[in-house]
């Protein structure tokens, strides 16, 4: 099976507090909508209003968010403190459906310049027998360059190895945040972390820019203004 635009939940995860950025996912983004409005419409520009979740303990997103008629879940207290886990609130956004999704695509407010072109791009990735298509984009610098400092004060290379060409690198990535695209019954079983069929999205670091201080805000704001 094959994830489609009937079998797949789109789910908005937006808590109230933020650390790095207060209230980041309710405030005005580039001077207009706020983050989560943003991936509720990008959400809409493929699916059903029936097949959008949003999960979030802020009662200001929730308002906001009412009039697009999506399904809203008020996060109990537990799944709302600093202890919950991600996977603990798909886990309970899928069994508070009134219908079973096979698929869950994951879109955190916090990347702004996701498009529908990116959701779409997920959903064809995806082959039978994947676990999970996951959005990544290629680090500023590759792994096997990077230095680590010994007690004697001397650096050296984190991977021992001969290779000097960059081209002749194995492929490595960064997950972003963009898009995530779940396998529900492997998602019962285990953290997606743990897969072991995952597919990758390979999108730019510009746009797979993820919201997490105050800089990551100015640069996505001029980014998504200029683009």
């Amino acid at each position: 099976m094959r994830p489609n635009l009937e079998n797949t939940l789109v789910l908005i995860p937006a808590r109230a507090n933020s650390k790095g950025v207060p209230k980041k996912n309710s405030k005005p983004f580039a001077g207009g909508k706020s983050l989560t409005v943003r991936a509720i419409e990008t959400a809409l520009s493929v699916f059903d209003k029936s097949k959008i979740t949003l999960t979030t303990d802020d009662q200001e997103l929730l308002s906001q968010t009412q009039q697009h008629g999506i399904f809203q879940i008020k996060r109990n207290e537990k799944l709302a403190s600093d202890e919950a886990g991600m996977l603990e609130v798909m886990l309970d956004a899928i069994d508070r459906q009134s219908w079973k999704p096979s698929f869950l695509m994951l879109l955190q407010p916090t990347s702004p310049l996701r498009t529908k072109l990116h959701l779409q791009q997920a959903l064809n990735l995806f082959e039978e027998g994947d676990q999970a298509v996951v959005a990544v984009n290629e680090p500023k610098g590759h792994p096997f360059y990077t230095l680590f400092q010994e007690e004697n004060g001397y650096i050296h290379k984190f991977q021992k190895n001969t290779i000097v060409r960059r081209q002749d690198l194995t492929p490595m990535y960064d997950v972003n945040g963009l898009i995530y695209l779940f396998d529900v019954d492997e998602l019962r079983k285990k953290s997606w972390i743990q897969f072991e069929k995952i597919r990758p999205m390979v999108v730019s670091i510009w746009q797979g820019i993820d919201i997490d201080t105050p800089e990551d805000w100015f640069i996505a704001e001029k980014i998504f203004i200029e683009k």
